[in-house]
């Protein structure tokens, strides 16, 4: 529906409501802003209720008693320790869900951000600082929970929703005063509350002849430049919005040693790590030479999804360099495997 048709259904349906002149004039005019920018106009909560589909009530309870809509578990990180994951409960889950879909994905982020957004990846994020002298890579400490519920509410209210609709956005979407890692709205709004620290350092690099790309809370640099100068502009920048880095994580990686960037090889051409696809050809070779069975049994391995994490190891190398020759005969191997070992569970 276009602005003009709005306008005249809802000054219609407004005046028929016994709503005054000067009342539904204001309406229009916080209306008019969100139309502006294409979002979806959200007058009260008793409105976003009957948009979401769920009691006023349901919501109230949800925005003041967050806890109890979250199940909480920990998976284990790529280095080392733990990671804590707080999963929305299904209907909290469509709530958020809803809320990504109509408002958040209809926010741009910066073109730096490479997580998280539709068509973007971490080969993308890699491609960038392929065949640079100089790459250093930067993490921001403790990510999701420190973008606290001052900067996702500063984000709904600069979207231009009025001061109690801003308030149960937020509610809805963080957890114990920062943004919870497992629901839905929390990558994009991350990109979204990250998006002017991406263009201020972006202006920096760009007068410095330096690339720059965040995937999430990784920073990537690249080209050459004063590695302690570039530093401290990043944790002046992050000071703004509370976030500092995590120093243990801090890599400048020349071009005579290996420049990883989230987990690509970018010396030269992209590629996985050496030692990531040796361990493929390693467990294909052996696969080949004693059959799957013995494999297995040689590594004291009981794994049923075993030929699956082989397939998604195979799939990430295609997945960088299409023509890896080790990875496609390791595909049509496991793909094998795979069809063998449903054949005999079926007959069992």
């Amino acid at each position: 529906m276009n602005w003009i048709d709005y306008q005249k259904e809802f000054t219609a349906k407004s005046i028929s409501a016994g709503y005054k002149k000067d009342y539904i004039e204001r309406c229009l005019t916080y209306a008019h802003r969100l139309y502006e920018r294409n979002l979806p106009i959200i007058y009260s909560l008793d409105h976003f209720a009957s948009l979401v589909g769920y009691e006023k009530s349901y919501l109230n309870y949800i925005a003041y008693r967050q806890n109890p809509f979250y199940r909480n578990f920990e998976i284990p990180k790529k280095s080392s320790g733990k990671r804590e994951i707080s999963e929305p409960l299904p209907n909290l889950k469509k709530i958020q869900r809803w809320v990504l879909d109509n408002i958040l994905y209809r926010v741009s982020p910066s073109q730096y951000a490479k997580a998280f957004v539709p068509g973007r990846s971490i080969k993308a994020n890699a491609r960038f600082h392929r065949n640079q002298k100089m790459v250093l890579t930067l993490d921001i400490n403790n990510f999701f929970p420190r973008l606290s519920s001052k900067l996702v509410k500063q984000f709904f209210t600069k979207c231009g929703y009025s001061k109690k609709v801003t308030y149960y956005l937020t509610r809805l979407c963080v957890l114990n005063g920062g943004l919870p890692q497992g629901a839905p709205t929390s990558p994009a709004l991350a990109n979204l509350m990250l998006k002017d620290f991406d263009l201020n350092i972006a202006k920096y690099c760009k007068s410095k002849t330096i690339r720059y790309t965040r995937y999430a809370d990784d920073l990537t640099f690249s080209g050459v430049f004063a590695e302690n100068e570039l530093i401290k502009q990043v944790k002046k920048e992050l000071k703004k919005i509370d976030l500092e880095l995590k120093n243990s994580k801090t890599r400048l990686m020349l071009k005579h040693q290996r420049q990883e960037v989230t987990g690509i090889v970018v010396n030269n051409k992209l590629q996985a790590p050496r030692e990531f696809r040796r361990n493929l050809r390693q467990a294909i070779f052996y696969i080949e030479k004693y059959g799957l069975e013995n494999h297995l049994a040689k590594l004291n391995e009981f794994r049923a999804n075993y030929v699956s994490h082989l397939l998604g190891q195979a799939n990430f190398v295609l997945f960088i360099n299409p023509r890896d020759q080790d990875a496609l005969k390791a595909l049509e191997i496991l793909k094998d495997c795979r069809s063998s070992n449903f054949m005999i569970t079926s007959d069992d």
